[in-house]
């Protein structure tokens, strides 16, 4: 990840949340670690939430949120993050309507199923990002990818 030369902040792009609220996705503010998923309630996608809900210790120690995004609708993504993340460690970004804007800006978006690809984005405060994780269809990113994605996003790296 590291090798990757950084890309400068995108304008600011506010989206819906699994909660209701609108934050922040792209763009200067708090240091993100962006997960595009293909879709809720699916077996990949899930043990991949799971792995990133390990990370919320380390990740607010950092003060760097963690958000999954997917084109799902909220209230989809809201069912499924309350069944795989009972705790509510993580922020669900609903990327419906306008269907995939940020994934096509994160060039994470695949037109033939209408669904994102399974890229992960380390996004720090000034907003600058970086590709901390990408894998293909059915396929899982490793954890190692997005720890080291949360430390880039904090300055670390």
């Amino acid at each position: 990840m590291t090798t990757q030369l950084p890309l400068p902040a995108d304008m600011p792009l506010d989206a819906p949340t699994h909660r209701g609220d609108r934050i922040r996705v792209l763009g200067p503010g708090t240091p993100r670690l962006l997960a595009f998923i293909p879709a809720a309630f699916t077996p990949v996608c899930g043990d991949e939430v799971a792995e990133l809900v390990q990370l919320a210790y380390r990740a607010d120690q950092l003060g760097v949120q963690l958000l999954v995004s997917s084109c799902d609708a909220a209230p989809t993504l809201a069912a499924w993050l309350n069944e795989v993340d009972p705790g509510g460690v993580l922020v669900g970004i609903s990327d419906h309507w306008p269907h995939g804007r940020i994934a096509r800006t994160c060039a994470a978006f695949d037109g033939q199923t209408g669904t994102a690809s399974r890229h992960t984005w380390a996004i720090r405060a000034d907003g600058s990002r970086v590709l901390a994780a990408a894998c293909g269809e059915g396929e899982q990113r490793a954890m190692e990818s997005h720890e080291h994605g949360l430390e880039w996003a904090a300055g670390l790296e």
